[in-house]
């Protein structure tokens, strides 16, 4: 009998043996590709059903307006458990090429809902390209008429193609698919208001947005400036938690004040421009238990969730630097949450 129970127990110690060695239920590591990025990983969309996954896209290429030079700007592309694909701003008009390659990268052959966070050329300079290859369901934007010719070709390409268009305000809501709901807490009527031609007015008239799936929640709010998030947050305050965030105003100074980083409260923030903007916003983020990634160091910055408030962050590129921005995986591969950030203190 003896013998018998240990050659079972043998036998059970052998297939978890194999069960280990075959990676069982445990996060396996990211293999990179030829080049040594971990592109692959970042845009294969295999693990995408049944998960709310955003990728912050990484671009280079900056454009000249006449005498004016249009930085790197901002391109969300989130993936909704059902499938359904919504972009949130596109960049400058020169980023097309890059956005188009990375779409392709994951299959994407429609937008669903495209939203522009505010009217500059940095955040809707490719739209008319996107617009005229990928068919769009529905838009959403801010209420700022604004009268550059890089929104007057937008607003005449929407108008021509017959794109459904709706102004969002604080308050308002949608629906990403069946599982995934938006909440609009910018522009306030106040700031609506005092819209003008003034570039930090318009900054300031940004969509700030909440997306929750489940118990993971997401945040973004363009490039708001510090007066603006701090009327924000006087408004809701601790209401805005969310684990993931867009840096506003790409991590820049006159945007990140110390108030919207409380009320948020972040797991991760990503900053998504052509460099590190400001280090005192870095160590601002850092400091507040966040990890920070940036497109000009990490490459396009991939997040997936089932909506447990886990995370799975895998990024494009092995960041070389640590300094002020923390330790880097070994592998782009991070695995965020909660518990996980109360541990760090």
């Amino acid at each position: 009998m003896k013998k018998r129970w240990l050659s079972l127990l043998a036998s059970m110690v052998l297939v978890l043996v194999l069960l280990t060695a075959c990676g069982g239920n445990k996060a396996t590591s990211p293999k990179p590709d030829s080049d040594g990025t971990y592109t692959s990983s970042v845009f294969d969309t295999e693990k995408d059903s049944g998960n709310l996954t955003v990728r912050y896209l990484a671009t280079k290429e900056t454009y000249q307006n006449g005498d004016s030079k249009v930085n790197v700007g901002d391109c969300t592309v989130c993936t909704s458990p059902e499938g359904l694909v919504m972009m949130i701003d596109c960049s400058n008009p020169a980023a097309f090429p890059e956005i188009d390659e990375q779409l392709q990268k994951m299959g994407i052959t429609k937008i669903d809902i495209f939203v522009m966070s505010h009217p500059h050329s940095d955040h809707i300079g490719s739209f008319v390209q996107i617009a005229e290859k990928y068919p769009i369901g529905q838009i959403y934007r801010n209420p700022h008429e604004y009268g550059s010719g890089t929104y007057q070709k937008a607003m005449e390409t929407i108008e021509r193609l017959g794109i459904p268009c709706a102004v969002l305000r604080d308050g308002d809501s949608f629906d990403f698919g069946q599982k995934v709901h938006v909440a609009v807490y910018n522009p306030d009527p106040e700031t609506e208001a005092a819209i003008s031609e003034q570039y930090m007015e318009a900054n300031n008239a940004s969509i700030a947005m909440r997306l929750t799936y489940g118990d993971s929640s997401f945040w973004t709010s363009g490039d708001m400036y510090s007066p603006g998030e701090d009327a924000m947050v006087a408004r809701y305050g601790s209401a805005l938690q969310s684990d993931i965030m867009k840096m506003n105003h790409h991590g820049y100074d006159t945007s990140n004040g110390q108030a919207l980083i409380e009320a948020v409260h972040p797991l991760a923030a990503i900053s998504m421009h052509e460099s590190v903007t400001s280090k005192t916003v870095a160590r601002r983020y850092v400091a507040s238990g966040a990890t920070d990634f940036y497109t000009c160091m990490d490459g396009t910055v991939r997040v997936r969730t089932a909506g447990d408030a886990v995370y799975d962050v895998q990024t494009q590129l092995v960041r070389t630097v640590t300094n002020i921005y923390g330790e880097p995986a070994a592998d782009g591969h991070y695995v965020l949450s909660r518990a996980q950030q109360e541990n760090k203190k």
